[in-house]
Parts: C-alpha cells; sequence; structure tokens
C-alpha cells in the first residue's frame, strides 16, 4: 500500500475499529462479510486487525470500506469518504510541490528554444533573401566611404 501519512493512518484506525465494533455488536461473522461484499476474507481480518502494509492501494481500502459499511447496514460512502478525503488532500499538495518544481525545470528550456527560434529566423532570412541583408549593411558603409572621400 501507498505510504499514508499520520491522519490518515489516524483516520484509517478508527473506520477499521468502528467496522469491527459494529460487526461484532451485530453478531455478525466476518466470513459472512466477505462473502456478502466479495471482498477476500485476508484483506477484512488485515482491516480489522490493523495491519495496514498488506493492504492495497488506497483506492482499493475507500472501495473495500464501502462496501464493507454498506454490508453493516451504515452508511458506506460516507465512511470511504472520510478517508479518501485525506488521501486526496495529501495527493494534491504533493502534486502541487510536484508542478511547482517542473515548472522551474520549464523556464530555462523556453527561453533556449526562443532563442533558438530567433537564431534560425535570422539564418532562414539570410540564406533566402542575401540581398535584403546586404542592402542594409550597404548604405551605412556608403555614407562612411562618401564621409571619407569628402575630407
Amino acid at each position: 500500500m501507498t505510504a499514508l501519512n499520520e491522519a490518515q493512518l489516524e483516520q484509517l484506525k478508527e473506520i477499521s475499529r468502528h467496522l469491527r465494533q459494529v460487526r461484532q455488536q451485530k453478531s455478525i461473522r466476518i466470513e459472512e462479510i466477505s462473502e456478502k461484499t466479495m471482498i477476500r476474507l485476508g484483506v477484512l481480518e488485515a482491516l480489522e486487525k490493523e495491519r495496514f502494509e498488506e493492504m492495497p492501494e488506497p483506492i482499493f481500502l475507500q472501495g473495500f470500506i464501502r462496501r464493507y459499511g454498506d454490508a453493516l447496514g451504515l452508511d458506506g460512502n460516507a465512511l470511504s469518504h472520510m478517508l479518501i478525503t485525506n488521501v486526496v488532500r495529501q495527493d494534491s499538495k504533493n502534486a502541487h510541490k510536484n508542478l511547482d518544481k517542473k515548472r522551474n525545470t520549464y523556464i530555462p528550456l523556453v527561453l533556449t528554444y526562443i532563442l533558438l527560434l530567433v537564431s534560425a529566423s535570422a539564418g532562414l532570412l539570410h540564406t533566402l533573401n542575401p540581398r535584403l541583408t546586404a542592402e542594409s549593411v550597404t548604405p551605412e558603409d556608403n555614407n562612411q566611404q562618401s564621409i571619407v572621400s569628402n575630407q
């Protein structure tokens, strides 16, 4: 399973304790929940015994909690939403930090591409129209020669 932060682990512990407590109060065997929800028995036992390292990714865990809660007559969506809200918040913070790092990397590349584009455009202009480039330089040279010859 993806590493969860402390707040997420505490939330998951609270949810799993609540599910186990409700199941025991209703005298429902864990095997019955496994059959009804189509969740492997080992996953349900790991959830109830808080062996979260044996659990699948949080998105799958959300579905398991929803189905488990529904099988017990609880609002499974609300239970799963409590967990996934914490996971999504943490993932979006990490994604935002990664995006900032990527932006810093792309800025020098953009400048390099712009300089390359300007250089290529200037070279193409010179190659396709050498007279235009020569004429723009020639009048200045002619002016300097006429100044020198007048003196």
